[in-house]
């Protein structure tokens, strides 16, 4: 049991009943026992509306200063508040500089914690934003003492805007021992896809390089985990209906919770994830720990987390053909798709285990902190 420091945290974010990355980190943070046990950690839940995230609106703009204001009520002189944001689009940005306002007014030190893709994302020097965004940023850059970011690539594009703050590098994280692991070898072999059913997550090119495997006569099974509720999106209900025109409705098992994603994972052989853009996916993490490797897209966030030949195989984005030789490649081949799962799972357990976010959390914590 690690020994109290007296440091308070408040951690800010989206929580429940909102899903997702940031979502996950928040409870990762706020649940852990051993960070409990050295820290006094309080959670101002900030959730939202999903359709009214990041718009400029009267109701979002009285949410910012409801957010600000509950900031400045939890938060105390020498406590740290670990705020959680995508910091863009724009308006989100100020959401953030309103936070970090009414925690300095309190005398609290700030921690930012950047979850946006498009830092990421885009090669270094490219990333652009608007003279109200970079204003923001500006701010941001004088009011906190750290921009947590998930990979080290974002600095390249968010320095430029942020040219004083300080930018450790913390990793999105599963308790992997926790994870079943996969044989990979299961007959027939198991595709694994888990996300929203969005084109932006490659679900149509999905469809069409499965047809490829199909027309070669390449053996699999196919399973689809995300949100199948009717009428929560238009995009996810045409998807949806798409999946179903294709003749592969029976594969979609909807949404189901983190132990279940744990117990498909350990039942497949090849995770997919012909995304287009991402920040630091949980599900490509969850599957190195589970073993299973990954075909997915060749893009900056993906490739930083899996050596191509590897931990998996990585292709162009939104090319069905590239992604269908990939999938064949491994789905024919158990020996290379177990040596890939253990290069997985020894990655995760070197980068992505929680006792490594742990760490390199609560060395933050003590630096900034001051005992009560």
């Amino acid at each position: 049991m690690a020994t109290s420091t007296g440091i308070r945290v408040v951690v800010v974010a989206h929580g429940p009943p909102l899903a997702g990355g940031i979502t996950t980190v928040a409870l990762d943070l706020v649940e852990d026992p051993v960070l409990n046990d050295e820290f006094e950690i309080v959670f101002q839940n900030t959730a939202q509306a999903q359709d009214q995230r990041g718009k400029f609106s009267l109701t979002n703009v009285r949410r910012v200063a409801g957010d600000a204001w509950d900031t400045f009520r939890l938060a105390r002189r020498g406590d740290v508040v670990h705020t959680h944001s995508v910091q863009d689009p724009t308006f989100v940005a100020w959401r953030q500089v309103a936070i970090a306002a009414a925690a300095r007014l309190r005398g609290a030190r700030v921690l930012l914690h950047n979850h946006a893709f498009r830092p990421y994302m885009e090669a270094p020097g490219t990333y652009q934003v608007g003279g109200a965004h970079r204003l923001a940023y500006r701010l941001l850059d004088r009011l906190a003492d750290a921009n947590v970011l998930l990979d080290a690539a974002g600095e390249a594009n968010l320095r430029p805007y942020q040219p004083h703050i300080w930018m450790p590098v913390v990793a999105n994280s599963v308790v992997v021992e926790d994870v079943p692991t996969s044989s990979a070898d299961h007959s027939p072999p198991v595709v694994l896809f888990v996300g929203e059913l969005l084109e932006r997550k490659g679900v149509l090119v999905l469809l069409d390089a499965l047809d490829e495997l199909d027309a070669q006569g390449v053996a699999y099974e196919l399973r689809v985990l995300g949100d199948t509720t009717p009428g929560k999106d238009p995009e996810k209900d045409r998807v949806r209906a798409e999946v179903e025109r294709r003749g592969r409705g029976a594969a979609l098992l909807g949404k189901v919770p983190r132990t279940e994603v744990y117990r498909h994972l350990a039942g497949s052989d090849v995770f997919v994830f012909p995304t287009f853009v991402e920040g630091q996916p949980f599900s490509v993490i969850e599957s190195l720990a589970a073993g299973v490797p990954v075909v997915g897209s060749d893009i900056p966030t993906v490739a930083a987390m899996v050596d191509d030949g590897v931990q998996g195989r990585l292709v162009p984005p939104q090319d069905a053909g590239a992604l269908a030789g990939a999938l064949a490649e491994v789905l024919t081949d158990p020996a290379r798709r177990q040596a890939m799962g253990r290069a997985g799972r020894a990655r995760a357990d070197e980068r992505y285990d929680r006792r490594v976010f742990r760490e390199h959390v609560a060395a933050l914590y003590r630096r900034l902190g001051t005992p009560s």
